[in-house]
């Protein structure tokens, strides 16, 4: 694993636990809810609508990817936005061995914006063709999807 693969998720983790402790202790900050606020939106919209997901091939950063979800699950208040990154993470994984299992390669993820921009991935030694274009849109339609159905 690579430094960066470490450290984002710990950093997570670290928030998670400082929340957590806030919460148990209930020491009502207004920090807390910013703090939870991008903390929530970085586990859920992150690795819909950004390359991160590329990261989960991993099967360490997977499992720690993992664990902060679970640990999400019990800081949060309102149980539909805390199942919602555990969801995502579940989706995405169920989608990139999809596309193995059609495309007997892994997907190059794309960061979806105004313009779509190719990638050139070191691991398959391959640049991005239309199929991860399409992986990468279909991840980000049906995961906004899926978010705004858990949500109401």
């Amino acid at each position: 694993m690579s430094l960066y693969e470490i450290v984002l998720p710990s950093l997570i983790l670290l928030v998670e636990i400082l929340i957590y402790y806030l919460k148990l202790n209930q020491i009502h900050l207004e920090i807390e809810k910013v703090i939870g606020s991008i903390t929530f939106m970085f586990l859920w919209w992150v690795p819909i609508s950004t390359p991160l997901s590329e990261k989960f091939r991993n099967i360490y950063f997977s499992l720690f990817w993992l664990v902060i979800c679970t640990l999400w699950l019990t800081i949060p208040g309102d149980f539909k936005m805390s199942i919602l990154p555990l969801l995502v993470f579940t989706f995405i994984q169920i989608i990139r061995l999809i596309f193995k299992w059609v495309y007997k390669r892994e997907p190059i993820p794309l960061l979806i914006s105004k313009f779509i921009t190719h990638r050139y991935s070191k691991i398959e030694n391959r640049e991005s063709d239309k199929n991860d274009i399409g992986f990468s849109i279909l991840v980000f339609i049906i995961g906004g999807f899926l978010s705004i159905f858990v949500v109401n």
